[in-house]
């Protein structure tokens, strides 16, 4: 489980290294051993529709009202790995990012749901870059808003996985 998260990984291998060249455990310092911020995108206010992560995004569609009357038709440029709920949505996956929220050890899965008919095709934890539109669906008897792709493109877990939740 530890290779999924390669902070942790580096940490681990970090602490290690310490313990065997000293023979104990690393003492504290001024200087941390790992910048975790080095490992996470920002989450600030984006103005530009097509660079906001789905931080932004969710931050932003929670902020409103009436969410389904608002983004319909908005354009989506967003990156995360495939991440199902259960129990799961008939051709729908979460595209998600683990968000840090105090510290790495708090981090949790928060996404967007993508909406296509060939949603079962895609593994948990790949990575993809999704463009589309927000639109529509009815999920259970109820209108949910969902990113519709035009296009889906796997890519490489990036060395920013994460994103800063607290600022």
């Amino acid at each position: 489980m530890i290779n999924r998260f390669p902070l942790l990984q580096n940490l681990t291998q970090w602490v290690k290294r310490s313990q065997s060249e000293t023979g104990e455990a690393p003492e504290e310092t001024n200087k941390a051993a790992i910048d975790i911020w080095s490992y996470a995108e920002p989450a600030g206010e984006e103005p530009d529709p097509l660079k906001r992560n789905v931080l932004q995004w969710r931050r932003l569609i929670t902020s409103v009202r009436e969410p389904l009357d608002i983004f319909p038709g908005q354009s989506v440029d967003i990156t995360g790995f495939v991440h199902r709920q259960f129990p799961g949505v008939p051709n729908q996956f979460i595209l998600a990012r683990r968000i840090i929220r105090c510290c790495l050890a708090d981090t949790v899965p928060l996404g967007l749901a993508i909406h296509i008919d060939t949603a079962d095709d895609f593994e948990n934890e790949t990575w993809l870059k999704v463009k589309g539109v927000f639109g529509t669906v009815d999920v259970r008897n109820r209108s949910t808003l969902v990113v519709i792709p035009d296009q889906i493109q796997s890519i490489p877990e990036p060395k920013k996985a994460y994103i800063n939740g607290v600022f």
